[in-house]
């Protein structure tokens, strides 16, 4: 298991009239951290698995909201991988407030694509050397 943790302040824009970070923002939370991680854990930026031909794009993504997050709060993002990746690259998510109260649960599932056929592929050796140490 690989466990990561993200940090981020919430700005204005983010927020409704109320202070409360609007709902559609999670997605790019998740995606923050997730790239934090996904660096942290494997050596390889996006940028870097898509030069070598495989792109990573989202299939699926739930998210429960248990408590809001407001203007200014500085958010902890924990991305938790709990399995070696195959095609598929399921990350889970914890957003904790400033109290480091549990706000928010999450997960989303990537799949690896070859970047030319458009097709499900296994991850690049590369990336899966650096990983299989957490799951070992």
């Amino acid at each position: 298991m690989f466990v990561y943790k993200s940090k981020i302040r919430v700005r204005y824009v983010e927020t409704d009239q109320m202070g409360v970070v609007h709902h559609s923002n999670y997605a790019q939370y998740y995606e923050l951290a997730r790239t934090e991680c996904f660096e942290a854990c494997s050596g390889m930026s996006y940028e870097s698995m898509e030069a070598d031909g495989v792109m990573l794009p989202i299939l699926e993504m739930h998210s429960k909201f248990l408590k809001p997050a407001l203007y200014n709060q500085v958010l902890t993002i924990k991305s938790i991988v709990r399995e070696l990746p195959t095609v598929r690259l399921n990350v889970d998510y914890e957003i904790y407030n400033e109290a480091e109260e549990l706000i928010n649960t999450g997960r989303t599932t990537l799949v690896f694509v070859n970047k030319s056929t458009k097709r499900p592929c296994a991850p690049p050796e590369r990336f899966m050397q650096n990983v299989r140490q957490y799951f070992e």
